[in-house]
């Protein structure tokens, strides 16, 4: 049974959630419109990353490298680069993704490599 803290936007929770967690990396599903804009990156504390799941798993259509690059890039306005990270939006193994033949899931993640060489270098 897929489990997750709550549903929406982060803007009610990010100020005192991302300041207070004790983990070096922060998971964030920004795959689809409901998770909101990425003002609340704004308060993502130094040395910590966001990891922005913005490669869908719930559906097998493949985003393009332009889509992530951009995402990225509008991401920054919060957030230097140098703290952010590229990730599926949730695992793979999930109920959604079920339906995603094996092929499409590798695909998805080689055009998460493929974006994150020409990030990050």
């Amino acid at each position: 049974m897929p489990q997750w803290h709550r549903e929406g936007h982060y803007d009610s929770i990010a100020e005192r959630l991302f300041s207070q967690l004790k983990h070096d990396r922060i998971l964030l599903e920004y795959d689809d419109e409901r998770s909101g804009s990425f003002a609340p990156l704004r308060y993502v504390p130094r040395g910590k990353i966001a990891v922005l799941g913005l490669v869908t798993t719930k559906r097998a259509d493949l985003e393009s490298l332009e889509l992530l690059r951009r995402r990225l890039g509008e991401a920054t306005q919060f957030l230097p680069a140098e703290q952010l990270a590229l990730s599926p939006q949730c695992g793979f193994g999930g109920l959604d993704s079920l339906s995603i033949p094996e092929e499409d899931q590798w695909r998805k993640f080689e055009r998460i490599l493929e974006t994150s060489r020409l990030v990050w270098g």
